[in-house]
């Protein structure tokens, strides 16, 4: 088996500290200051590639705060031409992968999952970890209502499961 270091800073926000990230996220995070800024990025996969490679290659920080990081890579898009992106780039963490099926066969009853999963969310909040991607919806869905197979009750179950997570995030 071989396996590579992964040559990446670890990110650093409040008291948490993330080394799973990479050109996707940064991607994303460009594409989200260009649609506020009511403009196109057309090489954003490019740009997050850049600044990925500067991270692996040349930033002589072990750990660096996320807030720092912004600046930089804000400061970097003025210098190219990009100024209105760079106002408009939002500094955010990484998403957290939050893994609902686990956590409902922890708490499958629906009033105990919900009030775990809200705790959950509040302790990252406030870690400094804003941005999640849930995982096993239907899955949750499926061991809340107590059930094998998609059903009527079980698509209610997602139904309040979006709203829910539509509403605490």
């Amino acid at each position: 088996m071989i396996a590579f270091k992964n040559n990446r800073p670890l990110l650093q926000t409040g008291h948490c500290v993330i080394s799973d990230y990479g050109a996707e996220w940064m991607e994303g995070v460009l594409l989200e200051a260009a649609e506020a800024a009511g403009t196109t990025l057309p090489f954003s996969a490019e740009v997050a590639r850049a600044v990925m490679l500067y991270l692996e290659h040349e930033c002589p920080l072990h750990a660096v705060p996320l807030e720092y990081l912004f600046a930089r890579i804000r400061k970097m898009l003025e210098q190219v031409g990009l100024p209105l992106i760079a106002a408009h780039l939002r500094v955010q963490t990484p998403p957290v992968d939050i893994r609902l099926d686990s956590l409902a066969g922890e708490e499958p009853l629906p009033l105990f999952f919900y009030t775990e999963l809200n705790a959950r969310l509040e302790d990252l909040r406030r870690m400094g970890l804003t941005t999640y991607r849930f995982s096993g919806k239907k899955r949750c869905s499926l061991l809340l209502g107590s059930r094998r197979r998609a059903c009527p009750a079980q698509r209610a179950a997602l139904a309040e499961l979006d709203a829910f997570l539509n509403h605490a995030c």
